[in-house]
């Protein structure tokens, strides 16, 4: 009876534990894909863009969740793109994640999405967007004032191969028939932002879509080559992540040798160098603090 009589007391007092320990998912006012966002607000409101869209926005106002967490997943085609962390800072919040477009060889009849989820349990939606050939987009920024690395161009089109405005969107799209080099500088420069982030596996797709847009064979090879050390990138963060730094830097060191410095690949590499110098100093510092604490 006793027993009985304990469990009947303990079980509101858990609930109520739980109950704490586990915050009321938030609440999503509004969430949807833009162009652009100004003064907190998005400027409209899109379920199809077309392909020459340099960014895509996915915005999102949020109602009692202050101090939780918001993830949105973005997707490109259905598969996992990026994961972005957004911090509530209160029960009225509103907040955006954006992806550049700039430079991945997207097509009309690609589609992005954006799962939206809290904590643990709280999945708050899901939407999508078209890419669409019709249409007006804001324009690309120009990066060509941007010190990146020359890359081979194409030789200059002639006459007869000058295609008209209206169709050098649709151009761009489809890998050319011969081996002539292409020009994936705007590429290269995506891959090497997104590597610099950390995103390897955005990366990976951007490197398979630059492989989609030529035929010329030594490109080819450098991007597969580029997918590889891609993936060795990421094999050298997870053992940061892990605080291997002997084996990191053991790592690291194999791949500034093998990548060239023309190489997408190489900034990202440059940086997790300067990542491993003050990961060691911090461990030094520890060290000698248990040095001295010691009796």
């Amino acid at each position: 009876m006793r027993v009985i009589l304990l469990a009947s007391l303990l079980t509101p007092v858990l609930a109520m534990a739980q109950t704490e320990s586990q915050p009321a998912c938030p609440t999503l006012a509004r969430a949807d894909f833009t162009t652009a966002v100004e003064n907190r607000e998005p400027t409209n409101t899109v379920s199809q863009v077309p392909v020459s869209t340099a960014e895509l926005f996915f915005y999102t106002e949020v109602h009692d969740g202050s101090h939780q967490t918001l993830y949105h997943h973005w997707s490109l085609n259905g598969e996992p793109f990026v994961d972005v962390t957004l911090e509530i800072g209160s029960d009225f919040w509103r907040t955006w994640s954006s992806k550049t477009l700039t430079g991945l060889g997207m097509k009309a009849g690609d589609t992005w999405s954006v799962s939206v989820t809290g904590a643990p349990g709280c999945e708050l939606g899901h939407w999508q967007v078209t890419l669409t050939e019709s249409g007006n987009a804001p324009a690309a920024p120009d990066t060509s004032t941007q010190g990146t690395p020359d890359r081979t161009a194409p030789p200059p089109p002639s006459p007869s191969q000058t295609q008209s405005p209206a169709n050098a969107d649709g151009a761009q799209q489809a890998a050319p028939t011969d081996s002539a080099p292409v020009d994936l500088s705007a590429n290269f420069m995506a891959i090497e932002e997104l590597l610099t982030l950390g995103d390897t596996r955005g990366a990976r797709s951007a490197i398979k879509r630059a492989r989609a847009l030529t035929g010329n064979a030594q490109q080819l090879a450098e991007l597969d080559q580029m997918d590889k050390d891609n993936q060795a990138f990421a094999e050298l963060n997870q053992l940061i992540r892990q605080r291997d730094i002997p084996a990191a830097r053991q790592k690291l060191q194999a791949l500034m040798v093998s990548v060239p410095p023309e190489s997408p690949v190489y900034p990202a590499l440059q940086g997790r160098h300067k990542l491993l110098d003050q990961l060691n100093e911090m461990n030094r510092d520890s060290a000698a603090l248990q040095a001295a604490a010691a009796p």
